[in-house]
């Protein structure tokens, strides 16, 4: 680690035209900063408040995480991951004048051997922390603002990352909405079963300093039909389905949630919720499960899509 002070990081980069002769350098110099605090008296000073052993402190960031020339700190005390990739412990955030603990888990999901992601947003990064369920994880999120750590207003929704075929942020939820099954008059005494993981959007916003949704409006099938070019819910139908609620999202993601309904002889209904999650702007379908398809029923992430997780 450098000791607090100004430096320059001076290199050269060299654009070759023609292998083998004929390039342009370039000499490039970065002026940084490495300010006060260092990563070593943060941590003794998390472990100093937490009574335990520096042995106990399993992993840690040291960072400049708003911007202000001050080093912060976020450090795990406690258990080793077992072999589910989990452990029991505690994080703490500390800088030069606070000491505090943001989050008790029993259950930090760890990713190889970090319990702490950061997401760099805006001028500031985003520290992020996953509690592990038997088949889902949940992101905490925590961001500095004036100075002092506060927790983001999605924390807690379900677990956040950053997709392949869009350039926004996700939470994925997790809920039971896949199938319903109840007796024709007994509709408050349905029974919802099948698990399903759905992507909502988020963006960063420098104004409020935290995340806000990309939250969908509800569109006609012919506005549909005029965002993907072809008539979209005629194929569904084709196929056998009822087209429910369409969703169009300012980021141009489009949420397709159609059904299947199937009577029983005693009155029985058996239900079946679906989706297509289509990005007008590179015309193509999400690839749901990996399968590197793209066609609507590729981009089925199962269950029925809300107008949004941060509204009621």
């Amino acid at each position: 680690m450098l000791v607090p002070g100004d430096y320059v990081l001076s290199f050269q980069i060299r654009d070759i035209k023609n292998v083998g002769g004929d390039w342009d350098s370039f000499d490039y110099r970065v002026w940084v900063s490495v300010p006060e605090n260092d990563g070593d008296s943060l941590i003794e000073k998390a472990v100093a408040e937490a009574g335990a052993d520096i042995s106990d402190t399993r992993y840690s960031v040291v960072y400049d995480f708003d911007n202000d020339n001050v080093m912060e700190a976020f450090v795990y005390i406690g258990n080793a991951p077992d072999e589910f990739a989990t452990c029991a412990g505690k994080v703490w955030y500390v800088d030069g004048d606070r000491c505090a603990m943001i989050k008790e888990c029993d259950n930090f999901f760890v990713h190889g051997d970090k319990v702490i992601d950061m997401y760099p947003t805006g001028d500031s990064v985003v520290v992020e922390l996953e509690e592990a369920y038997t088949t889902s994880t949940v992101s905490y999120l925590f961001m500095l603002e004036n100075g002092e750590w506060k927790e983001s207003a999605i924390s807690g929704m379900g677990y956040f990352f950053k997709p392949d075929y869009v350039s926004d942020y996700c939470v994925s939820v997790s809920a039971y909405d896949y199938c319903v099954d109840y007796e024709e008059g007994k509709e408050d005494e349905a029974l919802y079963t099948g698990h399903t993981w759905k992507n909502y959007y988020f963006f960063y916003d420098e104004k409020s300093g935290d995340f806000k949704e990309y939250v969908g409006k509800e569109i006609s099938e012919d506005e549909l039909k005029a965002a993907c070019g072809f008539d979209l819910a005629a194929e569904i139908r084709e196929a056998g389905y009822q087209v429910d609620v369409v969703f169009k999202r300012e980021n141009g993601i489009i949420n397709v949630n159609y059904s299947k309904t199937e009577r029983g002889d005693v009155g029985s209904v058996y239900k079946e919720y679906h989706n297509v999650t289509y990005n007008e702007l590179n015309q193509r379908y999400a690839d749901a499960w990996g399968t590197n398809g793209n066609s609507w029923q590729d981009s089925d992430f199962g269950g029925t899509y809300l107008k949004a997780i941060t509204e009621k």
